[in-house]
């Protein structure tokens, strides 16, 4: 009798082990990146936010997540993808030129959009994958495309009309499917809150509106992961590309009254103007330019400050022009054929600018309790991820080193 007793207690023992043993094989180390596009860094300070403010009471938020130049959005999702900087994951601008190519790029091309020639480095979703774990994308920058002949396990075409919570609910139902197909890194991504602010500016009350529609919607991905039984098992990772910044008619900065705007061919657009120069006009143009500096700052591509980390690419044109802090730079023409131009609220300045720096919080078991930590790169957060994930990272410009104060 006794040794039967002895029997089934290890029996019972073991099936207990082997099933927690399941349980936390399935739901450890999974990472949930969730991005709202143009939420600066202090928006939280400006609403009524208490699903934000939860998740930084028991998790961490830094003072800003610094983007890289330019502040723009999809050269700042792709380096956070990749954890490199424009000039070595080739993403230089919302608007592109590739000579070797001879072809532009616009974020509303979408042939252009979907061809891996134009990404360079090694995104995460293709690092998770290679370990064998799985990865789901809900409109990322990259990942509509077949970089390095890979794609994530889920992926989706960009809708912006796909309802909030439907995104919620998709990324969900990929990390919870309970076979091969089941997630263990996800992203998510909205963009509301970036167009309130480019609309009416970062102070309006509609961009107030749109960070409480945020916090809703963080409420309701907090409440459906607990109803899913993965919560206390996902680091939670909020970020944004890109601050902020009010711009107005009274500030702008008028080409014309310096050159001819005809001796340039513009391939990005303030205020991180990019452009190319007729042939043999490069040095006149460039002098000119310089001599009558006031309110912006021009750069030949070889003087390209170094901490912008742009200039070592074939695809950075002739001249980089960046205007100061609220101002817009364009043709006469342009201005007088747009007389409410510009207005609301822009990016794409200097990333030192603090406008211009973004929300991070973080939540979950492998991050510090109520911890606030200065700023820091956005180019970090591959390191962070793979980390979380226990993989090995690819070759990047971060440093986990750089970050791990916030981790327990």
């Amino acid at each position: 009798m006794k040794k039967l007793l002895l029997i089934l207690l290890i029996s019972v023992t073991v099936a207990g082990c082997t099933n927690q043993k399941s349980q936390d094989n399935r739901d450890s180390d999974k990472v949930l990146l969730v991005s709202f596009d143009g939420f600066r860094y202090d928006y939280l300070s400006k609403a009524n936010t208490p699903n934000f403010d939860k998740l930084v009471e028991t998790g961490v938020i830094s003072d800003g997540l610094i983007p890289v130049f330019p502040s723009k959005t999809f050269p700042n999702y792709y380096a956070m993808a990749t954890g490199l900087y424009p000039e070595n994951n080739g993403f230089v601008g919302n608007n592109m030129y590739d000579p070797e190519m001879d072809a532009r790029f616009s974020i509303g091309n979408r042939d252009a959009v979907e061809n891996p020639d134009w990404y360079e480095g090694e995104p995460i979703w293709n690092t998770v994958e290679k370990t064998g774990k799985k990865a789901g994308t809900m409109f990322w920058v990259g990942s509509e495309a077949p970089i390095q002949n890979m794609r994530p396990t889920h992926w989706k075409v960009y809708d912006q009309s796909l309802g909030d919570s439907a995104r919620i609910d998709t990324v969900l139902k990929w990390m919870t499917y309970d076979n091969q197909d089941e997630v263990d890194f996800a992203t998510l991504y909205f963009h509301f809150v970036d167009s309130e602010g480019h609309r009416h500016g970062p102070d309006s009350p509609e961009v107030i509106d749109a960070i409480e529609r945020a916090d809703d919607l963080i409420g309701y991905l907090v409440q459906r992961m607990r109803e899913a039984q993965i919560r206390d098992q996902t680091n939670i990772l909020i970020v944004s590309d890109h601050g902020m910044t009010e711009v107005s008619r009274e500030r702008i900065v008028v080409l014309d009254e310096m050159i001819n705007p005809d001796d340039l061919e513009v391939i990005a657009y303030s205020p991180a103007l990019m452009a190319n120069v007729k042939e043999g006009k490069l040095e006149e143009v460039y002098n000119t330019l310089k001599e009558n500096e006031e309110n912006f700052r021009v750069y030949r591509k070889k003087d390209i400050p170094d901490r912008y980390h742009l200039k070592n690419h074939h695809r950075i044109p002739d001249l980089l022009l960046v205007a100061d802090l609220g101002y817009i730079i364009n043709s006469r023409e342009y201005f007088d054929s747009n007389p409410d131009y510009p207005s609301g609220g822009t990016h794409g300045f200097d990333n030192q600018e603090k406008e211009m720096h973004a929300l991070f919080v973080a939540n979950g078991t492998d991050f510090k309790n109520g911890f606030r930590m200065k700023e820091f790169q956005s180019i970090h957060l591959y390191e962070i991820m793979t980390h979380l994930l226990d993989i090995d990272p690819a070759e990047t410009d971060g440093n986990i080193d750089s970050v791990s104060v916030m981790l327990k």
